[in-house]
């Protein structure tokens, strides 16, 4: 196991510093990388003996792979080895040409405004190539998390939930690498949060929550960044059982105020919209979400960008959720009536499968399979907190 920690290590390494480590040039730069990132200290000699550049008479320590997994993005060797154990196979052949290309695309195409359609129609087409050929995702998310586009659209614009616990969510490293700002740094460890929150890990919501707050990020209208800084802040108190009105009066201070009604994307405004109706009925603020949910409902109705970020489909699940937990049963029987499953956005098709299921099985719309269905999302996006029923 060892050995393979090791491997796995460097072949991240590589991914992360963006080259082959080749010479004691390349242990000099990425031993200061090393220290720019973590705030820890490896000699370069030591990556020398590593990487096998001299000859080492004792295998690396503990600590210097627990450095070298945080250099990474991974919390430690063990993190590494559980999630190399399903993304990293060596010896995979990677089509270096293709994925230059597909990264080419994001790199060199100028993208007009943070909605540019064409660009969301791009990254829509990406993911759902990446679907049919996931050995290429490791590699081409280290790349493309290099460009400015990258991170824009297809890791902020596009969070690839039914993922979360797979290759984009192990993905959000290459990205932390990247954007090392504010707003990255949220960003990541939001969605991160939003993972282990889904996955019924509250311990690493915790960790992540404490380094959310210790950020003391003010929200500055990336609506997109936003929009997951308040749903973090929502699951936090969900999964601890601590007080959340403070977080729902400051959510809807940020939300009124002239700054982001006003906001230039009005794109944005519905995407934000959408993502916090979404974290409120999760953590059981009902009353709350369906105001924000008829914002976006009236907003969808005269925008033809809502169809690149979601599907109204997934908007009419949430309100049918809505309806039924504040008693309007048969509004939400009327809601769910319309429902058509398939249309589910294509990044959260498993997801929204598993909410529909469970408000089905509440509606006593019970099938032989639905709970044989349900069960068999949540095994297959590791989302343990459905194992229960959801509503």
């Amino acid at each position: 196991m060892r050995s393979e920690i090791e491997s796995a290590i460097k072949h991240e390494i590589v991914q992360v510093f963006g080259r082959p480590i080749v010479s004691s040039r390349d242990c000099i730069e990425l031993s200061d990388e090393i220290y720019q990132k973590t705030k820890s200290q490896l000699n370069f000699n030591t990556l020398r003996r590593f990487f096998g550049l001299v000859k080492a008479e004792y295998p690396p320590s503990q600590s210097t792979l627990t450095i070298l997994s945080k250099y990474c993005g991974f919390h430690s060797t063990d993190d590494i080895y559980h999630i190399k154990q399903t993304v990293y196979h060596p010896g995979q052949v990677e089509p270096t040409s293709l994925l230059h290309y597909m990264v080419s695309l994001f790199d060199e195409m100028p993208a007009k405004e943070s909605c540019d359609k064409t660009f969301l129609s791009l990254v829509r087409h990406t993911i759902k190539f990446l679907h049919q050929h996931p050995m290429l995702t490791d590699k081409f998310q280290s790349l493309v998390a290099k460009t400015i586009n990258g991170q824009s659209f297809y890791f902020e614009q596009f969070v690839n939930v039914d993922k979360l616990n797979f290759y984009y969510g192990s993905g959000l490293r290459y990205y932390l690498n990247e954007k090392r700002t504010a707003e990255g740094r949220i960003f990541a460890w939001s969605v991160s949060l939003f993972k282990e929150w889904l996955s019924g890990n509250n311990d690493k919501v915790l960790r992540y929550a404490e380094q959310i707050q210790r950020e003391k990020y003010i929200p500055n209208r990336n609506l997109f960044i936003d929009c997951r800084y308040y749903t973090a802040l929502l699951l936090y108190s969900d999964a601890t059982g601590t007080p959340v009105e403070e977080t729902l009066i400051d959510l809807y201070k940020f939300y009124s105020s002239a700054g982001v009604q006003g906001h230039p994307h009005f794109e944005q405004l519905f995407y934000f919209e959408c993502v916090v109706s979404e974290a409120l009925i999760l953590s059981g603020h009902y009353e709350d979400a369906m105001y924000y949910l008829g914002q976006a409902e009236t907003r969808q109705k005269n925008m033809q960008y809502c169809k690149y970020t979601t599907s109204l489909q997934n908007i009419k699940l949430l309100n049918a959720i809505a309806c039924y937990k504040t008693g309007l049963h048969e509004n939400a029987v009327d809601i769910f009536n319309t429902i058509r499953p398939s249309d589910f956005f294509f990044i959260s098709h498993k997801y929204y499968g598993i909410m529909y299921l469970s408000l089905a099985n509440e509606l006593k719309r019970k099938h032989s399979r639905y709970n044989e269905s349900l069960q068999t999302l949540v095994k297959e996006t590791g989302f343990e907190r459905f194992k229960k029923e959801f509503i």
